[in-house]
C-alpha cells in the first residue's frame, strides 16, 4: 500500500513541478528566451523556437501526469529528460562561472546556483520513483481514496514549495 502513495507523491509533485515552471513562463516567454539566449549555449536564432519546445514539453509533462495511466510512464520520462537537459545547462552556467539568471520558474533575476542544480536533482529523483514505481506495479490497479489522495497531494504540495526555494533556505544558513 505505500507504494500507492509513492506514486500519488511523485504524480503530483512533478505535475506541480511543471505546471508552476511552465506557468511562470509563459506569464514571460520573452524572459525565457532571454535566460536561453544568456546561457549561451546554442546560437541566438535558436532561443525562441527551444523556449517554445521546452515551454510545450512542460505542459505535456503535466497534463501526462494529470490524465495519468498510459501516459503516466512517458510523463515520468518525459519530466526526466528535460530535467536532465536543463541540469546540463545549469552545470555549463557554473562551470563557466557565468552571472545569468535561471528563470526556471518564471522571471529572476537571481544568478544560477548549485542549489538549482541540487534542486533540479531532487525533482530528478522524484521522477525517476515515480517511473520506477509505476514499472514496478505495472498491471497492479492503484488506486487511492479521496482522503488518501489528499494527504499525499498535500504532502507533495509542501515538498514543493520548500524545494522550488532551496537557494533561498541554502541562503538563511549561510555566514555573511
Amino acid at each position: 500500500m505505500v507504494i500507492c502513495y509513492i506514486l500519488a507523491f511523485c504524480r503530483v509533485t512533478i505535475g506541480l513541478v511543471f505546471a508552476i515552471s511552465s506557468f511562470g513562463k509563459v506569464r514571460n516567454i520573452q524572459k525565457f528566451k532571454q535566460a536561453i539566449l544568456h546561457f549561451q549555449l546554442l546560437p541566438s536564432y535558436l532561443s525562441y523556437p527551444l523556449a517554445v519546445l521546452f515551454l510545450s514539453g512542460e505542459l505535456a509533462v503535466v497534463l501526462f501526469v494529470i490524465i495519468g495511466d498510459p501516459l503516466l510512464l512517458p510523463g515520468f520520462a518525459l519530466a526526466t529528460l528535460l530535467l536532465l537537459i536543463f541540469c546540463g545547462a545549469l552545470v555549463s552556467v557554473l562551470v563557466r562561472r557565468m552571472q545569468t539568471a535561471c528563470n526556471c520558474f518564471g522571471s529572476s533575476e537571481k544568478n544560477v546556483s548549485y542549489a538549482d542544480l541540487w534542486r533540479n536533482l531532487g525533482f530528478i529523483l522524484c521522477a525517476s520513483l515515480g517511473y520506477e514505481t509505476l514499472i514496478w506495479t505495472q498491471g497492479t490497479p492503484v488506486r487511492l481514496g479521496g482522503v488518501e489522495w489528499l494527504l499525499a497531494s498535500l504532502g507533495a504540495l509542501v515538498f514543493v514549495l520548500i524545494w522550488i526555494e532551496l537557494g533561498e533556505i541554502v541562503q538563511l544558513f549561510r555566514p555573511n
